[in-house]
């Protein structure tokens, strides 16, 4: 067979929603989650748009994998609610799964280690209700494309972290789900393996309309995958929009990358104390500069540079990434 999605097809109008006309395959509105007096995840409100790749960005213990667990309904909102192709994930549990697939934070660990690769699968179809006669077919194409359909008759536990991470993979698109709740997809992956399951996420988005919520902390691969991100930290959504939305919120300020010869820590000492300047973070031979209305102080700052003798090699206006905007946001830079 061959190594592609040629007979892959969104889900079948059975497993449309009971209520018609939502607007959004993910509509989550003040979802909130306690552990005690942990507040994990604080009244939560966001929209995502059908045939959407949407990344929920942050630190390890901002409320990432909770909001997941909540969306696939493995936990149960503290308050607040949220639809997933149209169904409440607290009043139509049962559908929500039913057209949802998830992969969960180390979700190589979910598999059964003792059964083959191939037996995995058949499993977890069956369980999906995927009719008998497709299951060998669909199983063959997934296993296929994430190479892994020379080692089917390998134990699951005989498999590397990777291999088994792209199994757990194989098992969530397995039922060809309208939503796809994924929790670190590529962790564990090689840097080739990583690049397939993004071109994977890609293509399905494009071509089959999936849904995806995806939650990361690795910048470079949500500003390559997504089209919406969510900045989350502490359980409260930061700042949420397109990549060039969140630029927009930085208010304009620009930012600058100083290269000079001379010691970075000495010349980060100097310009730490000019009023204008909003933001100074060292990298390696530089600095980066967030400064205020730069027409007028970027003059004043070489000048002062120059006067203590400072060797510049370098002052040049930065583009703003992903990056700059997340510790932005994280550190409390910019309004919401």
């Amino acid at each position: 067979m061959k190594n592609n999605f040629d007979q892959y097809t969104a889900i079948s109008d059975q497993n449309s929603p009971t209520e018609e006309g939502t607007d959004f395959e993910v509509s989550i509105s003040g979802l909130t989650k306690c552990f005690g007096d942990i507040l994990a995840v604080n009244h939560m409100s966001l929209d995502v748009p059908a045939g959407c790749i949407f990344g929920l960005l942050g630190p390890n213990g901002a409320g990432k994998s909770t909001t997941i667990r909540l969306l696939c309904t493995l936990l149960t909102p503290t308050e607040g609610t949220a639809l997933v192709g149209g169904y409440d994930i607290i009043e139509s549990p049962v559908s929500v799964r039913e057209i949802t697939g998830v992969l969960p934070e180390e979700g190589n660990h979910t598999l059964y280690q003792t059964m083959s690769v191939y037996e995995n699968l058949e499993y977890f179809a069956r369980l999906y209700g995927v009719a008998e006669g497709e299951i060998p077919q669909r199983i063959e194409e997934l296993l296929s494309f994430m190479s892994l359909w020379e080692r089917k008759d390998d134990r699951a536990g005989e498999l590397s972290t990777g291999n088994r991470q792209r199994l757990a993979l194989c098992r969530a698109l397995l039922h060809r789900p309208r939503v796809l709740l994924l929790d670190e997809p590529t962790s564990a992956l090689d840097p080739v393996a990583a690049k397939r399951v993004r071109e994977l996420i890609l293509r399905l988005a494009r071509e089959y309309n999936q849904t995806f919520f995806i939650n990361s902390h690795n910048l470079p691969e949500v500003q390559r995958m997504c089209d919406r991100i969510a900045i989350i930290n502490d359980g409260n959504i930061l700042m949420t929009g397109t990549t060039a939305e969140l630029r927009a919120k930085l208010h304009a300020k620009q930012i600058f990358r100083l290269r000079t010869s001379e010691d970075v820590a000495r010349v980060s000492s100097i310009v730490e104390s000019m009023a204008f300047i909003e933001y100074v973070r060292s990298d390696v031979d530089s600095l980066i500069l967030t400064i205020e209305n730069p027409q007028e102080n970027n003059s004043i700052l070489l000048q002062t540079l120059l006067s203590q003798n400072i060797k510049i090699i370098e002052l040049a206006e930065e583009e703003t990434t992903l990056e700059d905007l997340y510790l932005e946001v994280i550190k409390g830079g910019v309004d919401k």
